[in-house]
């Protein structure tokens, strides 16, 4: 391979560890917004949830927070990178964030008590995940 080919390959392999490396920053921010959004509100167990319906749901054993995790970046296109965060193994975790039928029997109908979508929205409207994402970016590719 020409010189000018060895560099154009070399910037290309850099510009995919920049990727990878900015979608790990959007799911470790996201991770960190959606514990965030779950750490706010807490009530004692056996009591009603204080969470109205359409708020996050509150915090009794700290499980749901405890367990957002980060899917590691994976390759998803020429030089493209995803990432996801959010709850891993929590029975309940879907049912919050999205309502329906649950319990003994299916005998309760919960309505959505959103924290993942929300948070992740607003991260982005913000444009807190383009930053982090630039700032990791840079880092790599630059060397900053």
């Amino acid at each position: 391979m020409s010189p000018s080919g060895d560099r154009l390959r070399q910037m290309a392999d850099r510009a995919d560890l920049g990727a990878r490396a900015a979608a790990g920053a959007m799911a470790r921010e996201a991770q960190q917004g959606i514990k965030e959004t779950l750490r706010k509100r807490g009530h004692a167990r056996g009591t009603p949830t204080p969470s109205p319906p359409g708020q996050p749901p509150a915090r009794i054993s700290g499980r749901l927070h405890d367990r957002i995790i980060i899917v590691p970046a994976r390759q998803a296109g020429a030089h493209r990178f995803v990432a996801a965060t959010g709850p891993s193994d929590v029975p309940y975790a879907r049912i919050q964030e999205r309502g329906g039928i649950a319990g003994r029997n299916h005998a309760s109908v919960l309505p959505p008590r959103p924290y993942v979508l929300p948070t992740v929205s607003a991260l982005r409207a913000s444009g807190r995940l383009r930053e982090v994402s630039v700032r990791a970016f840079e880092a790599v590719v630059h060397g900053r």
